[in-house]
C-alpha cells in the first residue's frame, strides 16, 4: 500500500517524536514541576487558605444525673424520682470546634453564632498554626453570625470579600474549615441553588434562613462559620448549615447578606458607646463614599455642619470606600477623639472637624419597666456564681417582673438573664438602656437569655412586642 505524501509526513513526525523521548505526562516547567496540576482551584485555596481560623470555644455546661432505668419520665414522676434517686449535677468544659474567616487584615474573623453560643472562652488558631485569644465583638443569633477580634502587631491574612449577586449555577466552588476537627480542610463542588430557604427548629421556636447558597461540596461538622470560595479566591459565602437526610448538600450564607448583617454588628455607637450621630447608607452605583441619610439633632455630627445627603469621603486623610469600613475605622476611636471629615455637598467638598461624644444614656430601669415589663439591675460575678451562671460575660439581671406588662406574657421570670437584645450582646445595664431607647412601641425585639433550675444552665431567645 502506497502512503500519501501527507501520511508520510505524519509517520516522520510521528518517528521524530518518539526518538526525542516525548512523554504527554512528563511534561514540566523550569523548575521540573508539572504546571497543569497548579490548576485555578489550587491557586484559590493558597490565597483563602491562610485566612480560614480554627475556632475552639471554652464552654460551661451542666450535666445531670437520673435514674439509669428510665430514659425519659413524665413530670407526673419528676419529684418522686429526685427524691428517691437523688439529682447530681457537675460541670466540665467542652471544646467544640467550629471554622471562621478573617474579613480584614485588623484581625476581624466572621463565624456562625452557634459555634460560639455560651463561650467562656475564644481561642483562633490560623493555618500557620499561630494561636490567639479572640474576643466575641457582637453576634446575630436570628442570622446565625457573629465577630470575632483577634490582636496582633503584624497585619493579618484576610480573605477577600467578592459577591454573591452573579452566582451561575454550576460554577466551582470550595468550602475551607476544620470538618469533624481535621484542620484546614478543602472540599471541591458546584453551585446548586443560589435561593434556597431552610426552616429549622431551635429552643426560641421555629427559625427560617432565606437566600441560602446550596452546593455540593463537602460542609461537615466543623466546617460551621468557615468560607465559601469562588475560583478567584474571593468569599462568596459563609458555610452554615448540612442536611443531615442527604449527602452532598451544604448551604452558605451569601456574602452580600453577610456585608449587610455586617454593617450591624459592627455598630460603633453600640459597641464602643462612641456617639457620632449619623444614618448611613452605602452609595448608589458609581459614586463614591457613603451618604448620610439622617442626622441626630445636637449630635456632634450636627454641631460639625452635617447633613441628610451628604457623601462622606474620607475620614482622617482615608478615603471612604463603604459603610463597613467606615464603621470598622470608627471602632477604633474612643470619646473625645477628633475625626475629619471630607464631604461633598451640591458638588462641592467641605472640610469638617468634630470630636466624638458618648452616647447619651437613658435610665434603663425606667425603659426596662416602660417596654419589657420588668425591673433590671447589673449583673455582679457574686450574683451569677449564685445562679450557676458564672460562665456568663455581661448581662443584666431581672429583679421583678410586672404582671401586666409583655415579659410575663413569654414567661420572663425573676432570676433570669438578658444576655442580648436584637443583634447586640448585653454588657451591661448601660448598653440595655441605649438599646432599648431605639426599640420603639409595638416593635417586637429578640431577647437572649440565660438560667439555670434544677436541670442546670440554660441558654434560650424569645420574641417580645415592647408596649
Amino acid at each position: 500500500m502506497r502512503l500519501s505524501s501527507f501520511g508520510m509526513f505524519f509517520m516522520l513526525c510521528v518517528v521524530v517524536i518518539m526518538s526525542a523521548g516525548y512523554r504527554p505526562e512528563a511534561r514540566a516547567d523550569s523548575e521540573g514541576q508539572g504546571f497543569d496540576r497548579r490548576t485555578p482551584a489550587v491557586i484559590a485555596v493558597e490565597k483563602a487558605g491562610p485566612a480560614v481560623a480554627n475556632i475552639s470555644t471554652e464552654r460551661m455546661v451542666t450535666e445531670r444525673r437520673i435514674n439509669p432505668f428510665f430514659s425519659e419520665r413524665k413530670d407526673l414522676f419528676q419529684d418522686f424520682f429526685e427524691d428517691f434517686f437523688g439529682a447530681y449535677e457537675r460541670k466540665k468544659v467542652e471544646m467544640p470546634l467550629g471554622s471562621g474567616v478573617l474579613i480584614d487584615p485588623e484581625g476581624y474573623i466572621v463565624t456562625n453564632e452557634h459555634v460560639i453560643g455560651m463561650a467562656s472562652g475564644i481561642i483562633g488558631t490560623l493555618s500557620d498554626g499561630s494561636t490567639y485569644e479572640a474576643r466575641l465583638v457582637s453576634s446575630d443569633y436570628e442570622n446565625d453570625l457573629a465577630v470575632l477580634k483577634v490582636e496582633s502587631s503584624e497585619p493579618f491574612p484576610y480573605l477577600e470579600m467578592g459577591t454573591s449577586k452573579d452566582l451561575m449555577i454550576g460554577e466551582s466552588v470550595i468550602a475551607l474549615g476544620n470538618p469533624f476537627g481535621f484542620k484546614n480542610s478543602v472540599t471541591i463542588g458546584v453551585v446548586s441553588a443560589a435561593d434556597r430557604t431552610l426552616t429549622f427548629q431551635s429552643k426560641s421556636g421555629e427559625v427560617k434562613y432565606e437566600g441560602l447558597i446550596q452546593t455540593d461540596a463537602l460542609i461537615n461538622p466543623g466546617n460551621s462559620g468557615g468560607p465559601l470560595v469562588n475560583i478567584n479566591g474571593q468569599l462568596i459565602g459563609i458555610n452554615t448549615a448540612i442536611m443531615s437526610r442527604a449527602q452532598g448538600i451544604g448551604f452558605a450564607i451569601p456574602v452580600d447578606k453577610v456585608k449587610k448583617i455586617l454593617i450591624g454588628l459592627f455598630d460603633f455607637q453600640q459597641i464602643n458607646k462612641v456617639w457620632l450621630g449619623i444614618k448611613m447608607d452605602e452609595p448608589a452605583e458609581g459614586e463614591q463614599g457613603v451618604r448620610v441619610d439622617d442626622v441626630e439633632d445636637g449630635s456632634p455630627a450636627y454641631g460639625a455642619g452635617l447633613r441628610a445627603g451628604d457623601m462622606v469621603l474620607e475620614v482622617d486623610g482615608r478615603e471612604v470606600i463603604d459603610v463597613l469600613q467606615f464603621e470598622k475605622y470608627l471602632l477604633k476611636k474612643e470619646v473625645g477623639d477628633r475625626l475629619k471629615l471630607v464631604v461633598e455637598r451640591d458638588g462641592r467638598r467641605r472640610d469638617l472637624s468634630l470630636q466624638l461624644d458618648k452616647v447619651p444614656v437613658p435610665s434603663a430601669g425606667e425603659l426596662a419597666r416602660s417596654k419589657l415589663g420588668v425591673d433590671v439591675q447589673g449583673l455582679t460575678p457574686e450574683i451569677a456564681e449564685r445562679l450557676g451562671l458564672s460562665w456568663l460575660n455581661g448581662g443584666v439581671l431581672i429583679t421583678d417582673v410586672d404582671e401586666s406588662g409583655p415579659a410575663v406574657e413569654i414567661g420572663l421570670r425573676v432570676d433570669y438573664v438578658i444576655t442580648s437584645l436584637g443583634d447586640y450582646n448585653i454588657t451591661g445595664i448601660e448598653q440595655l438602656a441605649v438599646l432599648l431607647e431605639r426599640v420603639k412601641s409595638g416593635n417586637i425585639v429578640d431577647v437572649g437569655l440565660a438560667w439555670s433550675d434544677g436541670f442546670g444552665a440554660h441558654e434560650g431567645y424569645v420574641s417580645i412586642r415592647a408596649r
